[in-house]
């Protein structure tokens, strides 16, 4: 059997994937004085907003569409919606640390603990302490194949709820993606 791969379809996919996994931790640490009590944190110790509001994740050619829920149950875990008031400071924060990140050129690769195709993987990024997020999608292989990223969010009200949605778009020459 022989599969032929689009490498520059590939490539747009991989940069999206990896500027959505860097987004939701920058959004985790915006977001991190919002919380009340505590909660699971993500792998740079913020507490985890994105693992306990996410409805949907969509990964877009050099880009991403999250879909959160704030409702009843994440206000009772702790979580202020005021930190929400302010959509154009949280946005702010999270290019700031966005901006911090892309320009370390940190590598990022896929460890699995198998061969398998059932076996988990873990995408890892070389930025601070070390990024980890469970994944097996394809990724660009370092920071530096991004020359930048943006993050637009939106409100809405629901029924007994804040919708969020964040936008994420990545720029540069995304040239290398991994395997």
């Amino acid at each position: 059997m022989r599969v032929d791969i689009d490498a520059a379809y590939r490539t747009a996919l991989s940069a999206g994937h990896t500027g959505c996994h860097l987004a939701s931790l920058a959004l985790n640490r915006a977001l991190a004085t919002a919380w009340t009590k505590e909660v699971p944190s993500d792998s740079l110790r913020a507490p985890n907003f994105d693992a306990l509001a996410i409805e949907t994740s969509t990964i877009l050619e050099n880009g991403s569409r999250d879909e959160y829920r704030i409702g009843k149950s994440l206000r009772r875990k702790g979580f202020s919606t005021a930190a929400l008031d302010d959509l154009a400071a949280v946005e702010g924060a999270v290019r700031a640390t966005l901006d911090a990140w892309i320009g370390t050129a940190a590598a990022v690769r896929i460890e699995r603990q198998g061969e398998a195709i059932t076996d988990r993987r873990d995408w890892l990024c070389d930025i601070e302490s070390g990024a980890r997020i469970p994944c097996g999608g394809t990724h660009l292989v370092s920071l530096a194949d991004l020359a930048g990223l943006a993050v637009r969010l939106e409100r809405r009200e629901l029924e007994g709820a804040i919708g969020l949605t964040m936008w994420t778009t990545t720029s540069g020459s995304a040239a290398s993606a991994a395997s």
